[in-house]
């Protein structure tokens, strides 16, 4: 399949998404942005896509277990933004509250890892969004910092 065809179709998810929480207990505490990061045309979140060959030892349940042991030290990214209070009125903070990164398991009948890795990678697969997980909330905040899925 060339990357430039685009598959027809929608992911098909094995199962509702859930919220990995990291392995042991973590620091609770807010982090405030710095003015750098805290600017309001800054408030966007990244989309990545990382494609690997499939391999039978790594399955769904391996992934979320070593997600939940890399939260460990990577906590915040377990937390959620929030906006800032008091003389931080209208910063935002992350709250460290260990509520999980959003774990979904799916596919897309018709594309393969392979598809992706023709070419070296250098010209994206037009499908390439689709395998995005969207989470259903209102406004950037909402959205966990970290969104893994597998598949």
């Amino acid at each position: 399949m060339g990357t430039g065809l685009e598959i027809s179709g929608e992911v098909q998810y094995r199962g509702d998404p859930v919220l990995v929480p990291p392995r042991r207990p973590t620091p609770r505490h807010a982090l405030y942005l710095s003015n750098l990061d805290d600017q309001r045309f800054l408030r966007f979140s990244i989309k990545y896509l990382y494609v690997f060959a499939a391999d039978a030892a790594v399955t769904a349940e391996a992934l979320r277990s070593s997600l939940a042991e890399a939260l460990v030290d990577y906590y915040p990214l377990a937390g959620r933004l929030r906006p800032g209070d008091g003389e931080e009125e209208g910063k935002l903070a992350v709250d460290c509250n260990a509520e999980g990164a959003l774990f979904a398991e799916g596919s897309l009948p018709g594309l393969v890892a392979a598809d992706f890795l023709r070419g070296g990678g250098a010209t994206p697969h037009k499908s390439w969004r689709k395998l995005l997980y969207r989470v259903d909330a209102h406004g950037f905040v909402a959205v966990p910092p970290l969104v893994v899925q597998q598949k």
